[in-house]
């Protein structure tokens, strides 16, 4: 109730925490944090997690007749519970192959529907509503209660465990949270959580300048766990290999974006350590994380996950697919099929070294993107801005176009009769951020800028006296222009 409380008042009381002392900033971090970590670390948490490394044992036969029953039970309680599924025909689930018996669900589905889809069970007051832009850069509201929220965790400790970190293992945190004001223009640029052991720093700030204070406060927590968005991680990592900087780290998380080759290389030469990737989502119903082995397992006792082509069939052999889940952890907005946008394929390269038979996935998800890079040395990561789109409801998708040195276009296309305010919303989030060195502008255009392979960027960088858009960029004109555009 008092996560949901702080969640629904966060916007007010962020812009207190801002005119706060810094020393009044650590604190109210750490009063944050211990209501956070009150219900991630309950006696509950610990025994689902005991459990969970239990479940590592399983064979196929026992996983599969897990998932089967996990699965019963979720289309009943999504049928009997939740608006949407009340028209879903009771069908007798012999084998997880009957599944197919139901839809596909598209994520624009759950997106204009997000009402309809939680179930009567969870009192509204104590759930706590969170936004996602996804891949496309279009908003989704998702809800769940602080129960599902530690169950969440317990997964997230199960992936520490494989990389041999116990839970409250000191750890630097570099993902969204604006953890000082965005007009600071001297360190410190983070601030602490004591109540679990953290150190969170701001994404907001990284810049030539600030390189060497980031450096310096990595190099003083050393030894400790990082974790991060990778391409965050990867500026670090570029600005401690420029130095010609080692800084040994225990273990390596990354989450929330894709970790390509190039990034992972950089990242482990800079902090020593093996980078154990993720891949998630914020509506909570699938998980694919590395092993100690390096390989991606999908978590059978998270989710159900099928790979499907363009008809809805499975996939064969290695193809690549889009990604369809049904969730068995987010009982108050079950997603039943759901296939978020993202795409992967089966490994089929043999039983995992590290003795799991948990599906092994390559998941290849369908947005790329460039980082911003303002001509004052500010660089901002897609994550970074990623969050200024959340709660952008009709928006389809959205792009940020860096078309020429400090000119911002923020690119939308419309999916509901609200997009011009969404995206001149969206506009003045990204102006907030980028601050008044940077102009930012808005449109609306027809379709998405989308480069070579599918890929959606989020963030366009354009090189001077370059073509602004990608290798298949399609016709686009704007229908119609923001002011200043």
């Amino acid at each position: 109730m008092l996560e949901s409380q702080i969640r629904a008042n966060w916007p007010l009381l962020r812009m207190a925490y801002d005119r706060m002392p810094y020393r009044v900033q650590d604190f109210l971090t750490t009063a944050r944090g211990l209501v956070l970590s009150r219900n991630r670390y309950h006696r509950g948490m610990y025994d689902l997690l005991q459990e969970l490394r239990k479940n590592e044992k399983w064979n196929r036969e026992q996983m599969e007749a897990h998932q089967l029953q996990a699965v019963r039970q979720v289309v009943e309680h999504a049928r009997t519970t939740v608006p949407f599924y009340a028209d879903y025909p009771p069908i007798r689930l012999r084998s997880l192959q009957d599944l197919s018996h139901y839809p596909v669900l598209k994520r624009e589905t759950v997106r204009a529907n997000a009402d309809e889809f939680s179930s009567t069970q969870h009192r509204s007051p104590d759930l706590i509503r969170v936004g996602t832009t996804g891949t496309t850069g279009a908003s989704l509201s998702v809800v769940y209660p602080e129960s599902v929220a530690r169950k969440n965790w317990a997964f997230h400790m199960r992936r520490w465990a494989w990389a041999g970190v116990e839970p409250r293992t000191p750890r630097l945190t570099l993902f969204g949270s604006r953890v000082v004001p965005p007009e600071r223009q001297e360190p410190p640029f983070w601030t602490h959580n004591a109540a679990e052991n953290q150190a969170l720093l701001s994404i907001f700030h990284l810049s030539d300048a600030h390189a060497p204070h980031y450096l310096r406060f990595l190099s003083e927590h050393s030894g400790m766990v990082l974790e991060g968005f990778p391409s965050v991680l990867a500026i670090l990592a570029e600005y401690a290999l420029s130095a010609d900087e080692r800084i040994p780290m225990r273990a390596i998380f990354t989450d929330g974006e894709p970790l390509y080759p190039f990034l992972r290389d950089s990242i482990e030469r800079a902090f020593g350590a093996h980078v154990f990737d993720l891949y998630g989502n914020t509506e909570l119903c699938g998980l694919i994380h590395e092993c100690e082995a390096g390989k991606m397992h999908a978590a059978p006792d998270y989710a159900y996950l099928e790979i499907l082509n363009e008809a809805g069939e499975p996939v064969q052999g290695g193809s690549e697919g889009y990604l369809v889940w049904t969730g068995f952890v987010n009982t108050a907005m079950p997603l039943i099929r759901y296939q978020i946008g993202d795409r992967g394929c089966w490994d089929l390269s043999g039983p995992c070294p590290c003795g799991r038979a948990f599906p092994l996935v390559v998941a290849t998800i369908t947005r790329d993107s460039d980082n911003l890079r303002c001509p004052d040395g500010r660089i901002f990561s897609p994550r970074a801005l990623n969050q200024s789109l959340k709660g952008a409801a009709s928006l389809r998708f959205c792009q940020i176009l860096h078309e020429r040195p400090g000119h911002v276009v923020i690119r939308g296309v419309s999916g509901g009769p609200n997009a011009f305010e969404d995206v001149m919303v969206i506009r003045k989030n990204i102006q907030a951020v980028l601050g008044p060195r940077m102009r930012v502008s808005a449109t609306l255009a027809d379709a998405p800028i989308v480069r070579a392979g599918g890929k959606i960027p989020l963030i366009i960088q354009c090189e001077s006296g370059s073509p602004p858009f990608g290798t298949s960029e399609p016709s686009i004109r704007p229908r119609y222009q923001a002011a200043g555009v």
